[in-house]
């Protein structure tokens, strides 16, 4: 099963919104955020059928910007497994649930949540990954019962491969 990690985009300061949540992102997080998925597309990555995104407006935001660029047709679902303070089992749970019926499945997120998830995958219990603002993780997902779901690292893509 392919899975891929998506940092959401470059997004209001902290404080600039009553709540975290609300926060959106900026227009440049919106530009970036798309030049990197139609860059990714480009390169022929295969497409999810799935997305499974944080409640934040942020992560919201950049999901719906994966579904016009990257994740054209997927399924868009909301979930809190994947807010910033998640803990890791609790999203291979989710997976693991999902694991049956998809191929692939795009989460979108925050940090410090994504890197550590991604880590996990890899087995390691510190962060061995980073997950900077708008980038895309592949992972082919090779091992599902939680709280050892592993894979591999395919690829790590930073924002910046938009403007290649």
């Amino acid at each position: 099963m392919l899975l891929y990690l998506l940092r959401h985009g470059i997004a209001e300061d902290h404080g600039s919104r009553d709540r975290d949540d609300e926060r959106e992102l900026t227009t440049e997080g919106k530009e970036k955020t798309a030049a990197a998925l139609i860059a990714a597309k480009k390169m022929g990555l295969f497409a999810p059928q799935l997305v499974l995104s944080s409640p934040y407006k942020r992560a919201r935001q950049t999901a719906d910007i994966a579904l016009d660029h990257f994740a054209i047709g997927a399924e868009l679902e909301i979930t809190e497994s994947l807010t910033p303070e998640t803990d890791p089992v609790e999203t291979m749970a989710v997976i693991a649930a999902k694991a049956q019926d998809t191929k692939s499945i795009l989460l979108v997120g925050h940090e410090p949540h994504l890197s550590s998830f991604g880590s996990a995958l890899l087995g390691s219990t510190t962060t061995v990954i980073e997950m900077k603002k708008a980038t895309l993780a592949k992972f082919e997902l090779t091992r599902f019962d939680v709280p050892r779901m592993r894979g591999y690292l395919v690829a790590l893509l930073p924002p910046k491969i938009g403007s290649i």
